[in-house]
């Protein structure tokens, strides 16, 4: 019997030696081709997929697996420690502080008068974090564990949720530097529907999932994927309402008319809505509430799916 890359077991067909191999079978070789063996043959499956529902309940027996994957990561990194804690609350707030001196610089606006300015990067760039940190871990996972993808059987998927989880951990120490800081900087209402800010959050994490599924099936077939996917973060940052308010795209205001095709990026109605709620204490549109409901499950389905699809693959690629 052979074992594939999949798992799956199939009968090994058996060659006598022909005149020219002669004594190339040993005694030894024989016995381990009499069928009491097995061989592990690694070789490309097909594309498709498993059975779903049996993958589901695979996955959730072994989340305890990625879990523990996830917070080994936290400790390689050193954020067990007192300085590693820090660090996650320092570097995004630095880089939130460069970001307001390149648009105070920009716009001309005083640098004592931008309190709010500053809290309104912090708000939008701590969330980024979590979907940019997801993607670019979530891209490394399975190109980086091929020993353990190729002496383990486990659903592959759970590795770049455990890079997602591991991301969301990270974001999670910010929360509090931000309110903080909208206490001090600003003057910005307090109320109930900062609470949403919740759902927001977790339309972030499921959409996350989606794409790190993508970017790790993609990087096994493109290795340069993760070459060019700081880039591509970094202009989807632009466009999305991290940098700036999304009061600037509403109905009936300045940019009312361009609305509706910021809708079409995913990032505008997760993060626009985080802003609303957190920043301004202001309930969002409904609209809001469903285009980040639809981008999610959309990014969650079809990338999970693709790299599904594309996981008997990954032992025979890495």
């Amino acid at each position: 019997m052979a074992v594939s890359a999949t798992g799956r077991r199939y009968p090994v067909a058996r060659q006598t030696p022909g005149p020219t191999e002669g004594n190339a079978l040993t005694d030894t070789t024989r016995d381990q081709l009499d069928g009491r063996d097995e061989l592990h043959v690694y070789a490309a499956g097909r594309h498709g997929l498993p059975n779903l529902r049996q993958y589901v309940r695979d996955l959730m027996a072994r989340w305890p697996f990625a879990a523990e994957f996830s917070r080994s990561s936290i400790r390689s990194a050193n954020t067990d420690t007192v300085f590693g804690q820090l660090w996650l609350i320092i570097n995004p707030t630095l880089l939130a502080v460069v970001y307001f001196i390149l648009i105070v610089i920009i716009t001309g606006q005083s640098i004592t008068s931008g309190g709010s300015t500053l809290v309104q990067i912090c708000c939008g760039l701590f969330l980024f974090t979590l979907v940019q940190g997801a993607a670019s871990s979530g891209a490394g996972s399975v190109t980086g564990g091929g020993a353990l993808i190729s002496r383990m059987a486990f659903p592959r998927l759970l590795m770049p949720l455990a890079a997602v989880r591991t991301s969301l951990f990270r974001f999670l120490p910010t929360l509090p530097v931000f309110l903080v800081l909208k206490v001090v900087l600003t003057d910005s209402p307090w109320g109930w529907p900062m609470v949403l800010a919740v759902y927001f959050l977790a339309m972030m994490v499921v959409f996350s999932c989606g794409l790190a599924a993508f970017m790790a099936a993609l990087q096994v077939y493109f290795r340069d994927a993760a070459s060019f996917l700081p880039y591509f973060l970094r202009i989807w940052m632009y466009l999305s309402p991290v940098l700036w308010s999304p009061a600037r795209f509403q109905p009936g205001g300045r940019n009312g008319d361009l609305y509706s095709m910021m809708l079409l990026n995913p990032m505008f109605s997760i993060c626009g809505g985080w802003s609303d709620t957190l920043m301004e204490a202001r309930l969002p549109a409904p609209e809001m509430f469903l285009v980040s409901l639809g981008w999610s499950i959309l990014v969650f389905v079809l990338g999970s799916l693709f790299f599904v699809s594309r996981e008997r693959d990954f032992s025979v690629r890495i």
